[in-house]
C-alpha cells in the first residue's frame, strides 16, 4: 500500500493529512497481522500465557479449592476472546479496527452531515482551501502601502493594529493554523495505529488478574483515540465556520484596493485560540476516557472504613490488612461467607467451653457437698441419742462388782 508523497505547494495540508492517515492504517493492520502470524514473537508469547493460565487452573484443582462452575465458564469465555483478538484478523477488523478507524467520521456525519464530517471526505478540501486563502492573504498583505482604508478606520500610527508586523503576524497565523490541525490529528491517528498493532500482545493481558489493568488501559487508549478524532473534527468544523467567511471578506476588501489594518492580529488570534482548543479538548476527553467509574471509586474509598469496622467488631479474628482495591462481586460474597462461618465457629467454641466449665463447676460442687454430708453423718450422733447411756447394767451385776 503506497501512501501519497508530501510535496510543497497548494496541496500541502491535504497531502500531509492523507499520508498520516495512510501510515496509521498500515501500522494498525499490517502490524497486527505481523504479530499474529504463526511463529511470530507475539504468538509464542500467547502460547506461553495460555499454557500458564491452564496450569494455574490445574493447580487450583489439585492443591486448593477448585474454581466453581461460574468461574470455569468465565475462564472459557476469556480464553475464546483472547484467541479471537490475537489470531483472528477478520473478526478483529470488523469488531475493533474498523470501528476505531472509521467510527468517528461516521458518528460525526450522523451528528451533522453538512459540517461535522471526517477529514478524508468533505472536511479535508475545506481545510486545504482555507490554507490557500491564508497564503493568498499573506502574499497580498494588509495594504499598509496603499493608505486607503474603509470608512471607520484610522490611518497613521494605528494603521497596523498591533505591535507585530503584518507579514510576521500573517506568517505566525498560518503556522498556528497548520500546527493546530496536524498536531492533534497526527497524535490521535498514530496512537490508534500503535494500539491496534499491539492488539495480539494486549489480548494476553486479559488472562490474569495482575495484568488486567494493562488491558483496560489499552482499551481506554482506543476509546481516547475515537473520542479525540470526533472532538477534533467538531472543533475543526467550528473553526472553518468562523475562518472561511472572514478570509473571504478580507480577500474581497483587498481585491477592492483597501487596506485591512486589523486583519493580521485577528487572524493570529483566531488560529492560536483554536489550536489551544484542539489540545485542550483532547486533554478533557482523555480525562473522560481514563476516568474511573463512580461505583468503583466509592468502593475503593470505603474499603478502609469497612476494614476498620470489621476489625472493630472482631478484634480476635482480624487478619492482615487487605489492599485497598476493588474486588469483584464473587470475591466479596466468598469473603462474607467465610467471615460468617468463622464467627459461628468461634461462638460455638466459646459456648462449648462455657458449658464444659459449667458442668465441671457443678460436679465439683456436688462432690464437695456429698463429702461434707458424709463427714457430718459420721461426726454427729443420731437424733435423740446424745443423752442416752451407752449400755445398761442390772442391780445384781452392780452388787457383784461392788463385792469384788
Amino acid at each position: 500500500m503506497a501512501c501519497p508523497a508530501i510535496i510543497t505547494g497548494d496541496q500541502f495540508l491535504s497531502r500531509v493529512l492523507t499520508h498520516i492517515d495512510c501510515q496509521a492504517s498500515i501500522l494498525g493492520s499490517y502490524g497486527f497481522q505481523a504479530l499474529g502470524e504463526p511463529g511470530s514473537l507475539a504468538s509464542n508469547v500467547m502460547v506461553g500465557l495460555l499454557t500458564l493460565f491452564v496450569a494455574l487452573i490445574g493447580l487450583r484443582f489439585l492443591f486448593g479449592p477448585g474454581p466453581g462452575p461460574r468461574d470455569l465458564v468465565y475462564d472459557a469465555l476469556k480464553v475464546g476472546l483472547v484467541l479471537t483478538m490475537a489470531f483472528s484478523w477478520p473478526a478483529f477488523r470488523t469488531v475493533i479496527h474498523d470501528v476505531v478507524v472509521n467510527g468517528p467520521a461516521e458518528v460525526a456525519a450522523a451528528i451533522s452531515p453538512d459540517e461535522l464530517t471526517g477529514p478524508s471526505t468533505q472536511l479535508l478540501p475545506r481545510l486545504q482551501a482555507a490554507d490557500q486563502q491564508i497564503v493568498e492573504l499573506t502574499s497580498t498583505g494588509a495594504g499598509r502601502q496603499t493608505g486607503q482604508i474603509l470608512e471607520g478606520s484610522q490611518a497613521g500610527a494605528g494603521f497596523s493594529g498591533s505591535g507585530l508586523q503584518d507579514d510576521t503576524a500573517l506568517g505566525y497565523s498560518r503556522l498556528a493554523y497548520l500546527s493546530g490541525i496536524l498536531g492533534p490529528f497526527a497524535l490521535l491517528r498514530i496512537l490508534a495505529g500503535l494500539l491496534l498493532a499491539i492488539a495480539p500482545l494486549a489480548a494476553g493481558l486479559l488472562l490474569f488478574e495482575a495484568t488486567r489493568g494493562l488491558f483496560a488501559g489499552w482499551l481506554r487508549g482506543l476509546v481516547l483515540s475515537m473520542l479525540g478524532i470526533l472532538g477534533v473534527t467538531m472543533v475543526l468544523a467550528l473553526q472553518l465556520s468562523v475562518i472561511e467567511p472572514w478570509l473571504a471578506d478580507a480577500l474581497r476588501v483587498r481585491a477592492l484596493g483597501y487596506g485591512i489594518p486589523s486583519a493580521p492580529t485577528e487572524l493570529l488570534a483566531l488560529t492560536i485560540a483554536f489550536a489551544i482548543v484542539q489540545f485542550a479538548i483532547i486533554w478533557l476527553l482523555a480525562k473522560v476516557a481514563f476516568n474511573r467509574g463512580w461505583l468503583s471509586q466509592w468502593a475503593a474509598s470505603n474499603a478502609p472504613m469497612l476494614a476498620q469496622s470489621d476489625s472493630g467488631r472482631e478484634p480476635a479474628l482480624a487478619g492482615p490488612a487487605l489492599p485497598h482495591t476493588t474486588t469483584d462481586r464473587v470475591q466479596r460474597i466468598s469473603d462474607n461467607v467465610e467471615r460468617v462461618i468463622r464467627r459461628e465457629q468461634h461462638s460455638s467454641e466459646q459456648s462449648r467451653m462455657a458449658y464444659r466449665g459449667l458442668l465441671t463447676e457443678q460436679a465439683s460442687q456436688e462432690a464437695s457437698s456429698s463429702d461434707n454430708v458424709g463427714t457430718r453423718k459420721q461426726d454427729t450422733p443420731p437424733l435423740g441419742s446424745s443423752y442416752r447411756r451407752s449400755y445398761r447394767r442390772s442391780m445384781g451385776t452392780t452388787r457383784r462388782e461392788d463385792k469384788r
